[in-house]
């Protein structure tokens, strides 16, 4: 049996209010999961929300058994923090109590992940800005957990039923890219793709699709030659180590032809190039996910909406579907390594 926890992100977002909705959707009503967060604000939403959730507080000595047992119908087992200030905790008001509260909710996660009593982590929206001033500069959930869990390699991919993105950079200006991208990074991302949609999606040869950086994919050096002097080496050192993987294409008619059913995946070189169509298509549907850790992560591919908080309005779809797929990557990818990046 899997057992996900759930982090409950910044308690001044949609975080509390995303989860409750999410837990009793069919799609994920049977999946076993433990929110780590604060009681407080989720009884608080779970009130104004008018859901029929009792809220089971238990400590970490009852993960085990709680893995073990069936979900109940109409609970939602809480692993509670020390408890924050009403101030902390009030729709659309974020502070520094509650983004440092989002941080340690998740570093729970990860230890409790990390030890194997917890089999992945959904993680709840948060922050950044809010997280560094509470103590905790961040660039972001990924490169947070790499740190948190000793990851060499990690990479970022957005997952819709349609299309399948994977970011080469992270979040970085647009002026910093084209001096932040080298062969090796590209090589990588690529090794870390096939990798996890060979162990979580069953995939003998995941078909890969790369996106080259400037307009027609640099139209033969006519409009820049990171394609002929980066990218393209790095597909063909990629492709050499099995790895059925192709391009630069020009971006854009790239995604078109992977949406069609050419490829699996396709690896962007930042991070608008692949989240623009990525949520034009699964804005409400996408999950994120985190390659390349040595624990299962995902998490909706949203932020905490503070100018929505409180209101009972916020979309449930992408934590019903991060929860649905971070059980399916605990369930595929149990007891199976895959194959290292080279």
């Amino acid at each position: 049996m899997t057992l996900l926890g759930i982090t409950l992100g910044d308690p001044a977002g949609v975080g509390a209010e995303v989860i409750l909705k999410a837990v009793v959707r069919p799609k994920v009503a049977r999946a076993r999961v433990v929110v780590i967060g604060d009681l407080a604000a989720l009884r608080a939403t779970a009130k104004r929300l008018r859901v029929r959730t009792t809220l089971v507080p238990v400590t970490e000595d009852q993960l085990p058994a709680l893995a073990r047992a069936s979900r109940v119908a109409g609970e939602l087992p809480v692993l509670a923090s020390r408890p924050l200030p009403a101030r902390a905790r009030r729709p659309g008001k974020p502070t520094r109590e509650g983004g440092r509260a989002s941080y340690r909710w998740i570093e729970t996660a990860a230890r409790l992940a990390v030890a194997g009593r917890i089999d992945g982590i959904v993680t709840g929206p948060i922050s950044k800005e809010w997280v560094t001033r509470g103590g905790f500069p961040i660039t972001g959930h990924t490169e947070l957990l790499r740190d948190l869990t000793g990851a060499r390699d990690v990479r970022m991919m957005l997952a819709g039923r349609r299309l399948r993105v994977i970011l080469v950079t992270m979040h970085l200006p647009y002026r910093a890219v084209p001096r932040a991208i080298r062969g090796v990074q590209v090589r990588r991302t690529i090794a870390v793709a096939d990798q996890h949609l060979r162990r979580y999606h069953h995939m003998d040869h995941p078909r890969l699709a790369v996106a080259g950086l400037n307009p027609h994919a640099g139209e033969g050096g006519l409009f820049g030659t990171e394609e002929r002097t980066v990218i393209a080496p790095a597909v063909t050192e990629a492709r050499q180590t099995g790895i059925s993987v192709s391009g630069p294409y020009p971006p854009d008619t790239l995604f078109v032809r992977a949406v069609e059913g050419e490829f699996d995946a396709v690896i962007a070189i930042y991070h608008d190039q692949g989240l623009i169509p990525l949520k034009l298509l699964h804005f409400h549907d996408a999950v994120n996910v985190t390659m390349g850790l040595p624990i299962v992560r995902t998490s909706p591919d949203h932020g905490t909406a503070y100018d929505i908080a409180g209101r009972g309005v916020a979309q449930e779809t992408s934590m019903v579907e991060a929860i649905a797929y971070a059980a399916r990557m605990a369930r595929h990818g149990a007891g199976k390594r895959g194959r290292q990046p080279q």
